[in-house]
């Protein structure tokens, strides 16, 4: 069993595949592409695992994620609002060679190959860019042909010129992917469950049907980090939303985000963010 490959939709009349998301559907499993993924964001938010990176998303996001990098989005809805569908989403998938093997290589597309060859450690730009590449991409779901293609160059130039941030570290390398599907997906379904509770270490390592010993160095050599780190990343990811998105107290949010105590909820949070939960809500 192998941590899942993706085998995207595409026609014989495409170089690239494109669609618009409003429900999780292909999302939410731990699963890697040959293709790049350029993913924008309009409504919606939650966590993104990628590589040995936790990172929050929202509305405004938009992410470029490297060929067979490994990741998985996880989508939470926190307006309560049944009128509107989970997600709005808009996602691009095309392979490194998609306008031919030298079409990159040109002068006028070293901007584009730069770009490229960065998205393989992930990148993410923030905040407020969908009135930008909203209608680039929108123009991409709509025309068909050349006006297409050339749309798709024009929104990752779009993308290029934006301060983008590297999600995944230097020291991280893509690792064999065999005898990952399963096991991989039942840990974070597991942890997407349950990490608002007590999680224990015994009980992960059941999920992936080893021992805790071999569970923690197999964990920490798919992620890079340790079970107890991955978890209360996620809680902080979570805490974070809430702080942004709702008028909880503290105490609230700390209780709902899977601490125990408000004294670890503040030392751990403020170890991650290097700001303490008041300061992160006032701004």
């Amino acid at each position: 069993m192998k941590l899942k490959q993706l085998s995207l939709d595409r026609t014989y009349y495409s170089s690239f595949h494109i669609r618009q998301d409003s429900y999780p559907k292909y999302h939410n499993t731990w699963h890697y592409h040959e293709e790049i993924e350029f993913i924008c964001i309009y409504r919606g938010h939650g966590t993104l695992f990628i590589g040995d990176c936790i990172q929050s998303f929202s509305a405004g996001d938009v992410v470029l994620i490297g060929p067979n990098l490994p990741h998985y989005w996880l989508f939470e809805d926190l307006r309560g609002d049944e009128q509107l569908d989970p997600i709005d989403c808009i996602v691009i998938h095309f392979k490194k060679d998609f306008a031919g093997i030298d079409f990159f290589n040109i002068p006028e597309m070293s901007q584009l190959k730069e770009l490229i060859q960065s998205a393989e450690k992930g990148l993410l730009v923030k905040d407020n860019l969908l009135s930008v590449l909203r209608q680039q991409l929108q123009a991409i779901l709509n025309t068909e042909g050349v006006t297409r293609f050339t749309y798709l160059l024009q929104a990752l130039a779009q993308y290029a010129t934006f301060p983008h941030r590297r999600l995944v570290s230097d020291n991280y390398a893509i690792l064999n992917h065999s005898n990952d599907q399963r096991r991989m997906n039942d840990v974070m379904n597991y942890i997407r469950e349950h990490y608002k509770t007590k999680m224990e270490l015994d009980k992960l390592a059941d999920q992936a049907k080893m021992t805790k010993n071999s569970f923690c160095r197999y964990f920490k050599n798919k992620t890079g980090k340790t079970p107890i780190q991955f978890v209360s990343e996620i809680r902080v990811a979570h805490a974070c939303r809430l702080l942004k998105y709702t008028d909880l107290s503290l105490k609230e949010i700390c209780f709902d985000s899977g601490f125990n105590n408000f004294v670890s909820f503040h030392k751990i949070f403020k170890d991650q963010l290097n700001k303490t939960p008041t300061q992160y809500r006032k701004q």
